[in-house]
């Protein structure tokens, strides 16, 4: 199965005195200087990297950012050294360390999502790799989670084989923006003004972004930069792998990661690093759903006449079937249900939410498929997945049941002539 759940990077913490922060700094200098795998940053105000030289600069001055990436070849783990500037009386120091499951724990794949499966071997290089940098560094039990991205991957050939990624994209860009949130955007140079990307959908907020985007056209940007600075290449045939693959990532920052170890900390979970609570499937698939739902939504999607033939078939009075269809109408000219939504205020959109809620109990998406496209219906990406996840548990648990009585038919008459 090509489509995956699960979370992609995380980011720990541990925190250190100044006098163990000056010499942790020169461990890393030191670990540069005797492997050549590691370069130095010092981060400025406007976020941008400069090449620290601790000899030079004078490693008792510490800055208030450094970066330390992998040069040339990509270990799965990025480390950041932050100084606590938000209190005066006692200045201590931060060391963060953001993971990438997958590639830290030894497999070279930019696509499947990793899992609480792959946290042993995780945890395993990464106390290697901290101990060969610094016994300052300790090992991954002495930091806290300060962030996770969940997500999941969708194989649009898998589970839709019908649509394109593209057609998915358009009708996902077309989904609901939640309350304080919003929609990320650039400056278009063509058409003068802020635009976002056609390939992805990227919303903000103080506590949790969502980022749904097509991977392989991430992957491709990720080639085209590494080609540029020198860092290990991502191979044309990897990007060509997620060709059909879109990504729905909820990532977690400090806030919403706060409250995740607090609740499990009431769950009984006291250790101080709490990824056997923040990353097991039940976790990954709870904050998936929640916000899968608060934006792409949890009904199918159909064209407008689908729907409406839906509507009708259930007999309500006139005036609910009327409501419900002329907000699919209005989402319909609209092109987008963030839109029709923020044209409303007050009751208008109390009224509004209410009906938006009396689609859903019919699995009815808002938003509908165009009419050119000729598909007629198209299942809720996130059951799709449930639905094939869940055919590929009874096939395999009905291999195994054959296999295990192909064994005791082998053990009692031997193998047939």
């Amino acid at each position: 199965m090509h489509s995956s759940l699960g979370f992609h990077t995380m980011t720990v913490v541990l925190i250190l005195k100044y006098n163990d922060m000056q010499q942790l700094i020169r461990d890393f200098r030191r670990y540069s200087q005797a492997t050549g795998l590691i370069q130095i940053y010092h981060v400025d105000r406007n976020g941008k990297g400069i090449r620290y030289h601790p000899t030079k600069d004078k490693a008792y001055m510490l800055p208030t950012h450094l970066k330390i990436t992998y040069f040339k070849e990509d270990r799965g783990i990025k480390w950041s050294i932050r100084c606590n500037t938000n209190i005066d009386s006692f200045r201590s120091y931060f060391v963060e360390a953001t993971i990438n499951a997958k590639i830290l724990g030894g497999i070279t794949d930019y696509i499947t999502a990793a899992t609480y499966d792959d946290m042993e071997m995780v945890i395993k290089n990464f106390n290697l790799e901290s101990e060969r940098i610094s016994p300052l560094l300790k090992n991954f039990d002495y930091y806290s989670i300060k962030r996770i991205d969940y997500c999941i991957n969708f194989s649009i050939n898998e589970l839709l084989p019908k649509c394109s990624p593209e057609q998915v994209m358009t009708l996902i860009k077309r989904g609901n923006i939640p309350p304080h949130y919003k929609e990320w955007k650039k400056y278009d140079t063509t058409s003068h003004r802020m635009k976002s990307e056609s390939s992805s959908l990227y919303l903000i907020n103080s506590s949790v972004n969502i980022n749904c985007y097509m991977k392989h056209v991430e992957l491709q940007e990720r080639l085209c930069k590494n080609e540029t600075t020198g860092y290990s290449m991502i191979s044309q045939a990897t990007v060509n792998e997620a060709l059909d693959i879109i990504r729905f990532e909820v990532q977690c920052k400090y806030l919403k990661t706060y409250i995740l170890n607090s609740k499990a900390e009431e769950s009984g979970n006291h250790d101080y690093n709490k990824y056997e609570s923040l990353l097991t499937p039940e976790a990954c698939n709870e904050e998936i759903n929640y916000y899968f739902k608060k934006t792409i939504g949890k009904g199918n999607w159909y064209t407008l006449q689908d729907a409406v033939r839906i509507i009708q078939s259930h007999y309500f009075n006139k005036q609910k079937e009327n409501r419900l269809i002329e907000a699919l109408r209005f989402v319909n000219q609209c092109r987008s249900l963030a839109k029709a939504k923020a044209t409303y205020q007050g009751s208008d959109l109390d009224a509004f939410k209410r009906t938006l809620k009396d689609l859903a109990a019919l699995n009815i998406n808002p938003v509908t498929i165009p009419r050119e496209w000729g598909i007629r219906h198209i299942p809720n990406l996130l059951y799709a997945y449930y639905d094939k996840q869940s055919d590929e548990k009874n096939e395999k648990e009905v291999e195994e049941f054959l296999y295990e009585n192909f064994k005791q038919y082998i053990k009692k008459y031997g193998l047939p002539d």
